[in-house]
């Protein structure tokens, strides 16, 4: 072999390699709740939540800035505190996985802000039981 075409294996792979790794990085983070403020849909959202619907357990997905969508996953009950546990992205859906914590919270209800860099298809939230929660609101 050349030692051209051996250069240019090395590239190949190693653009691979790349390409596969890049891949594997999370798709999701959670959000700060001081920084509510910057978007004004979640904070009224969350709002929302506090004042007017104290026993309301779901999610509600909100477009942000640069493209991502913000999800908001409340408990319905100031007895859990929510942790993001997994966001799996398959080909129809995107499926948000939640651990529940028993906790005594100073929230009225009690919610977790998970940012999505991109879903595919429908949006599920469920808890590590596999119980699902309501969507919209």
């Amino acid at each position: 072999m050349k030692r051209g075409e051996m250069d240019l294996k090395k590239v190949l792979i190693l653009l691979a390699l790349t390409m596969i790794l890049s891949g594997c990085g999370k798709v999701y983070w959670v959000g700060n709740e001081k920084d509510i403020d910057k978007e004004p849909a979640v904070r009224q959202h969350v709002n929302y939540l506090q004042n007017e619907k104290p026993d309301r357990k779901g999610f509600k997905s909100i477009n942000i800035a640069e493209g991502n969508l913000m999800v908001v996953v409340s408990t319905g009950t100031n007895k859990l505190e929510l942790e993001a546990v997994d966001v799996e992205i398959l080909d129809d859906e995107t499926i948000i996985t939640v651990r529940e914590v028993e906790a005594d919270s100073d929230k009225i209800n009690p919610y977790i802000l998970i940012g999505l860099e991109r879903k595919n298809g429908k949006l599920k939230v469920v808890n590590e039981d596999g119980e699902q929660y309501e969507i919209g609101f």
